[in-house]
């Protein structure tokens, strides 16, 4: 059996207590529930989509404009280099 031991502290005793508990069982007063830290978490997930849809945006850009550079390239007549005459 596993004893999980996270622990937080009572905010009007400043005792230490399990970080589930609803009272505390030094001052025996409710204790408010714990909504930051879910707010937390959900920042993170909207921060690494945002960057992830601004690298998926980035590397289209690039993709089609490789390829419309690539489309110039093959189309472009070749260029051959004029014969050079030897000098006299």
């Amino acid at each position: 059996m596993l004893i999980d031991m996270r622990t937080r502290y009572c905010p009007f005793c400043k005792e230490q207590i399990h970080y589930q508990a609803l009272v505390c069982r030094y001052c025996t007063r409710d204790l408010p529930p714990k909504v930051q830290s879910q707010r937390k978490n959900s920042h993170g997930w909207l921060a690494a989509i945002i960057a992830a849809g601004v690298i998926v945006g980035g590397a289209a850009f690039l993709a089609a404009e490789f390829l419309e550079e690539r489309k110039n390239w093959l189309t472009e007549p070749t260029r051959r280099q004029k014969p050079q005459n030897p000098p006299d």
